[in-house]
């Protein structure tokens, strides 16, 4: 069952063009498969005009996964949506419209729709088209005496084998799109809260956590915690080293800060080369502790250009938030604990004053 390997692992991914096409790969496997059945079936039934055409169906299904193997999607679409409707008609027309073969014409549809090889107008007036064959089929040949009547027996399998075939790949397509549309969704929220570059949070969400953390503490629940940290003498690092070295840097202190503190804590990149980090349910005491090894840990990266190393330390301001006092009035005391700490000499840890 590779094929159904392939197309969790592109569902996974982030190409909608791959899980089309993987879904596509899945589909011929099935489809060939089931007409293999089909061979042995009519042949066996005295119908070999149908069991040469599945036969031709087979080839043109492993044609199509080659095709599809070789990226010669376009062609492989065609072969497809031709051999549905081709074998269809042939169906309908030499056992009758009983044996459940048009279903498959109806798959085209949503087929049709899932493709990322179309634009929306083709689509529109393809899925139309479609539809439109359907029902002058439907109207041609519901009624009509097909050239080899099958045992009623056997034409009412067809019929249900077909159409739990059919809804069988129609459940493979709703589950491949159902997927593509959680994903995406989870990728653009993950795109609306995350800094690109560190891959932190980024100040919006921060923002929106911290108020969420502070009216659990402002209805008597646990305290919050916000320490707001600056890299000292950034701009030395970009001028000296470049700014590539300073994207690493930045990226080396977010991996620390972090790896540095609980699953329940959150840190954020606040703008620059400011960091924000939420502690819930911490006392001022811990919070200090964790600062400080904190800008030890940054004290200690080991980063260097060209056998140079590139010196970085950080400077902390710590706030515990207080009854009644809002979230940005904590940041800004916490704001004006790390500017002093700046002032007496950065790479240090200043506890805010109280409101």
């Amino acid at each position: 069952m590779n094929f159904i390997h392939q197309i969790r692992r592109s569902i996974e991914g982030d190409s909608a063009s791959d899980v089309f096409l993987s879904m596509m790969l899945a589909v011929t496997v099935i489809a060939a498969s089931a007409h293999l059945i089909f061979i042995f079936l009519f042949d066996s039934a005295g119908v070999p005009w149908m069991a040469r055409a599945n036969m031709v169906s087979v080839l043109m299904y492993v044609l199509t996964a080659w095709l599809l193997k070789q990226g010669h999607n376009m062609t492989a679409l065609t072969f497809v949506v031709l051999e549905i409707i081709l074998h269809a008609i042939t169906a309908v027309v030499v056992i009758g419209w009983g044996s459940g073969f048009h279903y498959y014409i109806i798959l085209i549809i949503p087929v049709a729709v899932l493709s990322s090889l179309h634009k929306p107008a083709f689509k529109a007036v393809f899925a139309t088209g479609v539809g439109v064959l359907y029902l002058l089929l439907d109207h041609g040949f519901r009624q009509a005496v097909p050239i080899d009547a099958l045992n009623p027996a056997l034409l009412s399998s067809l019929h249900y084998f077909n159409l739990a075939s059919t809804l069988m790949i129609l459940g493979l397509l709703s589950m491949v799109y159902y997927r593509l549309v959680v994903r995406a969704d989870a990728r653009l929220r993950h795109q609306a809260c995350t800094d690109p570059l560190t891959q932190l949070r980024n100040r919006r969400f921060a923002m929106e956590v911290a108020q969420h953390e502070a009216a659990v503490y402002q209805r008597g629940g646990r305290p919050l915690v916000l320490v707001l940290g600056d890299i000292d003498h950034f701009k030395q690092v970009n001028d000296r080293f470049g700014h590539e070295m300073g994207d690493t840097a930045l990226k080396a202190v977010a991996q620390v800060l972090r790896n540095g503190v609980r699953e329940v804590d959150h840190v954020a990149r606040w703008g620059g080369e400011e960091f924000l980090m939420l502690l819930p349910a911490t006392d001022v005491a811990e919070a200090l502790r964790v600062s400080e090894r904190l800008r030890g840990d940054v004290e200690r990266l080991d980063l260097a250009q060209n056998g140079q190393p590139v010196p970085l330390t950080i400077t902390l301001g710590i706030s515990l938030l207080a009854q009644d006092e809002t979230v940005e009035q904590a940041l800004a005391r916490a704001d004006r604990a790390m500017y002093s700490g700046k002032q007496d000499g950065r790479n240090r840890v200043v506890l805010a004053e109280k409101p």
